[in-house]
């Protein structure tokens, strides 16, 4: 395990790593996604390859060709919300956290959105202090908080909403 991670952009030919790296993510850290590991299961493959594609990508972390991280990006569409974007799906394999790998994950995101939109969103399950610090670290900022955002397994989940503003900003006259 002591060989270089690499993070790049993920390509029709690793949709199966993506869904298996997916479920694992959904089943270890429910409370952590929209999406339930039933959704996500039934998925067909078109619906997975579709979010890798576009100005949409997800990019995994890869270590000795194995999958261990991902972020996603989702490109807002339409005329009046196509400034924005979405970071989406933040996971890293429980024994390869604590390697900077998620900072590395969103960063290549960010880097990625900032060609596509000006604001880009995301949201931690409070509680997720690890999730919430990374975010703000790279510039995320509190904006709200949205009450019972999320149902698992009987028991309400708060979510704090976060945004990063991608625009540079305008020269004060």
């Amino acid at each position: 395990m002591g060989s270089d991670v690499t993070v790049r952009r993920l390509q029709a030919g690793d949709v199966e790593g993506f869904r298996a790296l997916r479920l694992r993510a959904l089943l270890d850290t429910p409370t952590a996604f929209g999406s339930s590991y039933e959704e996500d299961s039934a998925l067909s493959e078109a619906a997975l390859l579709a979010r890798l594609a576009g100005a949409s990508a997800v990019f995994a972390a890869f270590e000795d060709g194995a999958m261990v991280g991902m972020a996603g990006f989702h490109a807002q569409s339409g005329p009046k919300r196509r400034h924005r974007g979405l970071l989406w799906g933040v996971f890293v394999a429980t024994e390869q956290r604590g390697r900077g790998l998620a900072r590395r994950l969103v960063e290549a995101v960010i880097g990625h959105a900032s060609q596509h939109a000006l604001v880009m969103e995301a949201g931690v399950t409070v509680g997720n202090r690890f999730a919430l610090a990374l975010y703000e670290s790279l510039g995320f900022r509190q904006i709200g908080r949205l009450p019972r955002a999320l149902f698992v397994d009987g028991v309400f989940h708060d979510e704090i909403l976060l945004v990063l503003d991608m625009q540079p900003s305008a020269p004060e006259v």
